[in-house]
């Protein structure tokens, strides 16, 4: 686990990650970080909040129940401006698709955590 850390204070974040485990836990060491941590499950309820709330940095897993990342990204890009859009998969063959997407960084699954903070980091 990481050290404690108060990365950025008040910098709110949407996580977007169908796997309610990773999802709890990405959002406690990114709170412990001292970000400011919304959470959805599926695309659906993260452009609910992406209506009702204004996030400067996504993190979205790219596999959702219900769609994709890639598609999440570009409507989230149409609602907000973001600093950072961060994209999570399993599936490092999809980077180069990501980019293209809209996202500005891509993670392949398992990541180390300080790689993620240290994106974050750049975005501040």
């Amino acid at each position: 686990m990481t050290s404690a850390c108060h990365d950025s204070a008040s910098v709110s974040i949407l996580l977007v990650e169908d796997h309610k485990d990773s999802r709890e836990i990405l959002a406690n060491l990114l709170a412990h970080c001292g970000y400011e941590v919304s959470t959805a499950a599926n695309m659906q309820d993260a452009l609910t909040l992406i209506n009702d709330l204004r996030f400067e940095i996504l993190v979205c897993d790219i596999g959702l129940p219900d769609g994709s990342g890639l598609d999440l990204v570009a409507e989230a890009k149409k609602r907000q401006a973001w600093k950072k859009t961060v994209a999570l998969t399993a599936h490092e063959d999809q980077s180069d698709l990501g980019l293209r997407a809209g996202f500005d960084e891509f993670l392949t699954k398992p990541f180390d955590f300080n790689q993620l903070r240290s994106i974050l980091a750049q975005s501040r």
